[in-house]
């Protein structure tokens, strides 16, 4: 046999062959892989979270209708018009219909359309027309028929009876300044 032995066949280790050192990974190494995988899962959770909103949100909405078209009532309104209101009517001073007469002292503004340049001259020509008017439909009342709850009724039958006086329906609201009814 021969006395040449070759180095690299040389085994120190009583187990037969040499064990390989573990080779060291080049680059980022598991790191990042770790970090970009993170990454991922929160990208794929956005992306459902989004997801499930957007149709959630379209099955909600599937009539096409907006929530704030609501249909509004004619007992609702936004707000309340703004109108030019005339005030020339002067205090008017009668008695109710009832056994014992009360004294009633009534002061109404009568409201126009803004844009009305007409009804107020009208309304001014055609004053003690409308004070007789008025002092005749107070005097046919009794005390219970101009309590405060009534008063929305009245302010109705007022507008139909001014109304009724005029070409055109131009009068839009009445209010009362002062509706005192008072016990002799």
């Amino acid at each position: 046999m021969s006395d040449n032995i070759d180095d690299q066949d040389m085994s120190f280790a009583e187990g037969g062959e040499a064990e390989a050192a573990p080779a060291k990974a080049k680059g980022a190494g598991p790191g990042l892989l770790r970090i970009l995988m993170i990454v991922g899962i929160a990208l794929g959770a956005v992306i459902l979270i989004v997801t499930v909103v957007f149709v959630t949100i379209n099955i909600m909405n599937a009539s096409g209708k907006a929530v704030a078209n609501l249909p509004v009532s004619e007992n609702f309104q936004s707000s309340t018009p703004i109108y030019q209101y005339i005030g020339t009517i002067a205090e008017i001073r009668t008695r109710t219909a009832d056994l014992e007469p009360h004294s009633v002292i009534v002061k109404i503004n009568i409201g126009l359309d803004k844009e009305d340049k007409v009804g107020p001259i009208e309304i001014n020509e055609r004053g003690p027309q409308i004070r007789d008017k008025l002092r005749s439909f107070f005097a046919l009342k009794r005390a219970e028929e101009l309590a405060p709850e009534r008063e929305t009724e009245l302010k109705t039958e007022i507008l139909e009876l001014l109304n009724e006086t005029f070409k055109e329906r131009m009068v839009k609201e009445v209010l009362f300044e002062r509706l005192d009814v008072v016990a002799q």
